[in-house]
C-alpha cells in the first residue's frame, strides 16, 4: 500500500483530475512514499513524464525555518519499496527518480531544459529552499500550470506566491495543508 504523511490528498487528487500536461512533465520533490506522485500520474492527462526528486538516504538537514537540523526516517529500504510499487508506472515509461537533492536535481544540466507543467512542492519546508525551487520551476513553467505546495503553513507561502505573481501564477485555492497556485496563459 503506497501512502502518504500529510493530509489534503483529496484536493491534491482535485487538482490533477483530468489536467492537461500538455506534454510537458510533471514533478514532485519529496517523493516518500509515492502517494502524491501516485495521484498526479493517475489523474493528470498527456503527461510526457512524471519526474520524482528525494535524495533518501536518512539526510539530516533543517527542516524548518526556525528548528534544528534533524534526520527524518527517508531510508534507502524506503526509496527501494517505492520503485518496487511504482514497477509498472516505470516500466511503462511513465515515472522516473531522481535519487538526489532538490539542489542537486536544479543544479544538473539536463534539467535545465525541461519544461513542466504541474509540480508538487513536497521536500524542504525551510522558505528560502521552496522559494528556490519555486522560481526555478516557474522558469521552466508550461503556458498552463499548477503548482501545489504541500504543508504551506509551515513557511512563508505568502511571500512565495505573492513573488510567483510575477511569472503570472495566481493562488487558486487552500486547504489546511495544501495550496494550489496556477498560470494560464
Amino acid at each position: 500500500m503506497i501512502r502518504g504523511d500529510s493530509s489534503d490528498y483529496e484536493l491534491l487528487e482535485k487538482w490533477t483530475k483530468d489536467f492537461d500536461c500538455q506534454g510537458y512533465k510533471s514533478c514532485e520533490i519529496g517523493v516518500r512514499e509515492g502517494l502524491g506522485s501516485k495521484i498526479i500520474m493517475d489523474n493528470v492527462i498527456n503527461n510526457y513524464i512524471h519526474v520524482g526528486v528525494d535524495p533518501y538516504g536518512n539526510l539530516k538537514y533543517q527542516h524548518y525555518d526556525n528548528g534544528p537540523a534533524y534526520t527524518a526516517d527517508y531510508t534507502d529500504q524506503m526509496r527501494d519499496t517505492m520503485l518496487k510499487d511504482f514497477y509498472t508506472y516505470r516500466n511503462e515509461g511513465k515515472f522516473t527518480l531522481c535519487n538526489m537533492t532538490d539542489t542537486e536535481f536544479m543544479n544538473e544540466s539536463k534539467h535545465n531544459e525541461s519544461i513542466f507543467s504541474f509540480v508538487h512542492f513536497d521536500g524542504p519546508h525551510m522558505s528560502k529552499d521552496v522559494m528556490t525551487e519555486a522560481i526555478w520551476f516557474a522558469n521552466r513553467s508550461a503556458p498552463h500550470t499548477r503548482f501545489v505546495f504541500d504543508d504551506h503553513k509551515k513557511y512563508e507561502m505568502s511571500i512565495i506566491a505573492y513573488a510567483l505573481t510575477l511569472y503570472d501564477f495566481k493562488t487558486v485555492e487552500m486547504g489546511d495543508n495544501k495550496c494550489l497556485l496556477e498560470k494560464k496563459k
